[in-house]
Parts: C-alpha cells; structure tokens; sequence
C-alpha cells in the first residue's frame, strides 16, 4: 500500500494549497481556486492511492482492541460480526467503496438472515469499527450511522420444557464424551458457553465439588459454584493427572461455538426443540426458580441483580410458581 502523506487544504495568498508528499519523498504541491476543488483533489489522490481493503481494516481494527487488552472472546465475537455483515469471506471490497449505500445494501441482505437481537448486535460493531476508521482518517463517516434494524428485539431465548430438559441430559449423560460434558454444564449449572470454554483445569476444584468461575463477562459473574454430584466423575476424570494451567477442555477450537454446536447436536440427538447454550442458561433458571428465590438463581447465573434474571431468563410464570409453591409449604406443608 502507497504511504502518502496529504496537508491541506489550506489558504494560500488568494487560492487553496494542496501538499502530496510521496512514498519516495517526491513533494507535489497544487494550486486550488476554491476549498471545495482543493478537497475534491485530495478525495482524489486518496481514490487512486489508498489500496487498503476492508478486510485488511478489519485485521488492523482487530489489532487495536488486542491492544487494549479486549477478551479473546469478546474480538471472536467482533470478527465473527463484522464477517457476516462486511461480507468480508465473500469479496475483496476498497474500505473506500463503504458508502451509505454499499452499507445500506449489505444490512438488508444481512437482515434477511438474522433475528432483531442479532441485527442489534452486528449494527452496533459495524457502526464501531466503522467509527474508528473514521477517527483513523480512512472513512469521512460511519456509513451504518442512518441504520436501524427491520426486527424488534426479542428477550430470552427459547428454552426447554422439564420433561424436555430430562430427555436432553440422558443423551447428554448416555454420550460421556468431553462435548457433552461441556455442554450439560449450561444446563445443570447455568454457565455462559464462554464460562464453560474459559475453563482451566485448576477450576475443577475440591475433588470435583467446586468449580470457580474467572474472567466472566461482568464482575458478578466472577464465583465459585457447586458441581453437580452427576457430572463430578466425569470432570474428576477429566483433570485427572494433568496440570493446573492447562486449559480445562482439549477440543483444538474449543471456543463458545464449539459449545453451541453440541449443545444443537443433542437437542437434535434426544428428539426435542433445538436451542442454544443461552437457551439452556434459562431453562436452568426457570427450573431453578420453582424451589429458589429470584436473587438466589441471579447469584448462580452471575447476574449482578434479579432485573436481568426476570427480564431475559425466567420463563412466563416461573417466579410465580415458585412462590406459589413456597406459600404451599408454609401454610399447608405441601406444594
């Protein structure tokens, strides 16, 4: 890519000066009867100079948050966002030719595939990362700045039925592989998929009865839970011999998707509704809640508060019962 530096425009006696100083050195100086003619040469060298393509600002963008000190998970998801709506796996684009127009056309392709939370999520990074080009001095503006997503926002995610849930961690359980081990984690103890993937072995803790959580997504995530007795041979197993740096899974890509994968696979493998690892985290919070308070079952899912509990994770009635069933148990000892 040619490097070369750009001043200007600026007031030169009764006309507009722009200065081009080349890669080689090489100074070029013109000449301009107005500022608008002078920056449309300027939009004009930088046209036929600049060959950074998008992808190749995605890389540096990607760069700079690893500067910051971002979560290995968090620029996953960045790059996997900016992926699906740049469309960067599919063409060799100039960041240049990303106008409002080329921006409003790759979103409503985009669109077509993706759920309201989901276009949320991407416009958000696209606009960001676009931002930064701009405060780069490659784009003049974000042009995802005008968008706004064609599906409202859905809370929660679908979840699993009890007797549902009760068939998915018998195949789970029936597997014994480290995948479905991984993947009953989200049910049976709520865990985020990057709670389970961020493991190392020193997690597994107190002969297989603790399991402490680090580097969660929010400082409320960040705990020491109980195992269930079911899964505590199968993780004692799995640590077994080995040291505690390591990390706790030995999938090769054992990243949130590898959990998503699985947790799909034996949805489909027990024959009941496919959903994800965030539908799993609720439906153990929904389970959870007909014998724990809300605050308890917020504690176990490392919500700082029960708000977000009840908002994106309790399903209709949940709380309800639970507390139905408690009054039960002091008035009549039943429930």
């Amino acid at each position: 890519m040619a490097e070369e530096r750009i001043y200007g425009p600026y007031p030169h006696r009764n006309k507009w000066r722009v200065v081009v100083v080349r890669s080689d050195g090489e100074r070029i100086t013109g000449s301009y009867s107005s500022a608008a003619a002078a920056q449309k040469a300027i939009d004009d060298v930088r046209e036929k100079t600049d060959s950074r393509t998008v992808s190749g600002a995605v890389d540096e963008y990607v760069h700079h948050l690893r500067a910051l000190g971002r979560k290995t998970g968090t620029i996953d998801t960045i790059k996997y966002r900016l992926r699906g709506m740049l469309r960067t796996n599919e063409r060799e684009a100039s960041l240049r030719s990303l106008t409002p127009a080329s921006a409003k056309a790759l979103f409503a392709r985009r669109a077509l595939e993706l759920a309201g939370e989901t276009q949320h999520g991407e416009l958000a990074t696209a606009s960001a990362f676009a931002s930064w080009c701009v405060s780069s001095g490659w784009l003049k503006a974000d042009p995802f700045a005008s968008l706004t997503p064609t599906k409202p926002r859905r809370t929660g995610k679908p979840q699993l039925r009890i007797d549902e849930a009760r068939r998915w961690l018998d195949a789970a359980l029936a597997e014994n592989s480290d995948e479905s081990l991984a993947a009953a984690l989200t049910m049976l103890m709520g865990l985020r998929a990057s709670e389970v993937t961020n493991r190392a072995v020193r997690d597994v803790d107190d002969g297989a009865r603790v399991l402490w959580i680090d580097r969660a997504k929010t400082r409320a995530g960040n705990r020491s839970m109980e195992i269930p007795s079911v899964l505590r041979p199968a993780l004692a197993a799995l640590i077994a011999g080995r040291a505690g740096g390591e990390p706790l899974w030995r999938a090769e890509n054992r990243d949130r998707h590898w959990v998503y994968r699985h947790v799909r696979r034996l949805c489909r493998a027990a024959g009941v509704p496919v959903v994800s690892p965030h539908g799993m985290r609720g439906t153990f919070a929904s389970i959870a809640s007909r014998t724990q308070s809300t605050e308890d079952v917020a504690r176990s899912l490392g919500h700082a508060g029960p708000g977000v509990t009840r908002r994106h994770y309790l399903e209709d009635g949940a709380e309800r019962n639970g507390q139905q069933r408690a009054a039960l148990r002091v008035l009549v000892g039943g429930g």
